[in-house]
């Protein structure tokens, strides 16, 4: 695990960014002020998700972003996979539990997760987010 958290600081340099372990031996990690714009009214959003005990051989999902997401041609969000209504990180005393939508695009179940790390799983949900 420490391994991906070293790539996403170097990939998110100069963004703010939380990383706290949990008891089980994963981590939540949070970052800020990560570029969006696309289809989104939002120029930038946080980007939270949490890492397992078994990175980087599980699959990092879901991930959550800004609560206030919206389009800018006033579409509603494409649920699946964009969901509303959600909080992250759920009973986290070092990060400030706050509202979210919910980002659902977890890959082929049959594909090896393995092979995604957590930074290229979250680069792929980005690109994917700006092509809507």
């Amino acid at each position: 695990m420490e391994k991906a958290v070293g790539e996403l600081r170097a990939a998110f340099a100069g963004h703010p960014m939380q990383v706290v372990e949990s008891p089980c031996g994963g981590a939540y990690v949070l970052i800020e002020d990560v570029p969006l714009g696309g289809p989104f009214a939002q120029a930038t959003t946080w980007v939270g998700f949490f890492l397992t005990n078994a990175c980087p051989e599980a699959d990092t999902y879901p991930f959550y972003v800004r609560p206030d997401l919206s389009r800018t041609d006033g579409a509603a969000l494409k649920a699946p996979p964009l969901h509303g209504g959600h909080r992250w990180p759920p009973e986290v005393p070092a990060m400030a539990e706050r509202p979210a939508v919910m980002v659902s695009r977890r890959q082929n179940n049959q594909a090896c997760w393995g092979r995604e790390s957590p930074l290229a799983k979250l680069q792929a949900v980005l690109k994917w987010m700006k092509n809507q």
